[in-house]
């Protein structure tokens, strides 16, 4: 009798329901045969998207982000930002090295899935387990070294990107010698797996031309979307324009964009995704177009008749609002938000509004948005190239992939 084949899948890095979502289009497509564990950040919210009984959920090891000032956060590149994530002490990713060692060994996985799970990476790598990495762009870039500018449209200083990668790469080796492991040559060489899953494309890759940074990078599978999840929401029938926003509460550009929102014509119909916003807030702004959820929402009914969407920029909106031809504003709160902003905004499917923005000037870009031809029609013409099918066959491909290495 043949022994059953197992999969661990990894998420260390990173909150909020894109991870998750990523990794629930693998799993219908993944053979029953195959068991499937998964150690994730964050299990509450991982089982509120995939519930299947059939995956076995563990806790990540994971090091607490490090508090700093917005100055001190700005990361260059990739390996940079892990300084923030306990890639910036050798005994702190020793520890954690540890506990992940120690996990794979009592997992016994025959092939690790890696989704924004540096750490965990590192420790396959050293234990000589296949590895596969998955991501939609900001998590997997292009291998080079040095490893790109995550501001690639803006010059950057080839010299502190290669001494800022070094200074990580002096700690993760050093934290593998304490643990008994050689140490890598480079920081791509993390990145050099057994698979390489990349789960977008070109007009949403948040580092654009990846083709100039590496020539032959592994082809974009397609973009991904989340499966149905959420408050099931219908628009008013009496609507003459329709937008959803999925925001959080907490930063200024959800004040800017809530007190933008409220102003607009009750004609307006706005559903406002907005997780741990107070119930009241309608209410208190006095609007009568704009309806609050506290909640998911399931966003597939409604963006099929959405003429516009608002969001922080995450990959997994930007991808759902383009798929569906909905032009599209962030409203970025960081770095990979910042870039995927960008890229829609350079693929004329939408606008990005970084750094600060008064109501005024939300409201602005979402007449700018209405009134746009250029943007009606990159919108349409996404959705005709790469439509919800191939958001599941995106899925589909992603677990071939995978499962063709057990």
């Amino acid at each position: 009798m043949t022994a059953r084949k197992r999969m661990l899948i990894c998420w260390e890095v990173g909150a909020n329901y894109g991870h998750a979502a990523m990794i629930s289009q693998l799993l219908p497509w993944i053979p029953e045969e195959i068991d499937i564990l998964a150690a994730v950040r964050d299990p509450v919210s991982f089982r509120a998207q995939i519930p299947d009984p059939r995956i076995q959920v563990l806790a990540a090891p994971f090091a607490p982000d490090i508090k700093v000032t917005r100055k001190e956060a700005v990361g260059l590149n990739y390996p940079d930002v892990l300084r923030f994530v306990g890639w910036n002490d050798i005994n702190v990713l020793s520890a954690y090295l540890e506990c992940w060692e120690v996990l794979l060994r009592e997992v016994n996985a025959d092939i690790l899935l890696a989704q924004a799970a540096p750490t965990a990476l590192l420790a396959a790598r050293a234990l000589g387990i296949p590895r596969v990495v998955i991501g939609g762009g900001y998590d997997l870039p292009p291998r080079a070294t040095p490893m790109p500018a995550f501001m690639h449209w803006e010059p950057s200083d080839r010299e502190e990107l290669l001494r800022r990668e070094a200074t990580v790469l002096t700690v993760a080796n050093a934290a593998l010698k304490q643990r008994g492991h050689s140490g890598l040559a480079t920081f791509r060489d993390l990145l050099d797996t057994d698979g390489y899953v990349l789960v977008t494309v070109p007009e949403l890759d948040h580092y654009g031309d990846r083709a100039a940074i590496e020539p032959d990078h592994t082809p974009y599978l397609g973009p991904v979307a989340g499966l149905p999840f959420g408050e099931e929401v219908l628009w008013r029938p009496d609507a003459e324009y329709r937008i959803f926003a999925y925001l959080r509460p907490g930063n200024p550009r959800f004040e800017t964009a809530i007190k933008a929102l409220a102003s607009l014509p009750a004609k307006t119909d706005i559903v406002l995704a907005a997780p741990g916003a107070p119930a009241n807030l309608p209410d208190r702004l006095k609007s009568t177009s704009l309806r609050l959820f506290t909640g998911p929402v399931n966003v597939e009914p409604l963006l099929a008749n959405c003429n516009l969407g608002i969001s922080h920029a995450s990959a997994n909106m930007a991808a759902n609002f383009a798929i569906h031809g909905v032009p599209q504003i962030g409203l970025p709160n960081h770095t990979e938000q910042t870039m995927m902003a960008h890229a829609f905004s350079r693929s004329h499917l939408g606008l990005g509004l970084v750094g600060k923005a008064s109501p005024d000037q939300l409201i602005g870009a979402i007449d700018l948005v209405r009134s746009s031809e250029k943007v009606a029609k990159a919108a349409e013409e996404f959705s005709v190239r790469w439509t919800a099918n191939d958001a599941i066959r995106t899925g589909r491909h992603a677990a071939e992939q995978v499962t063709s290495l057990l």
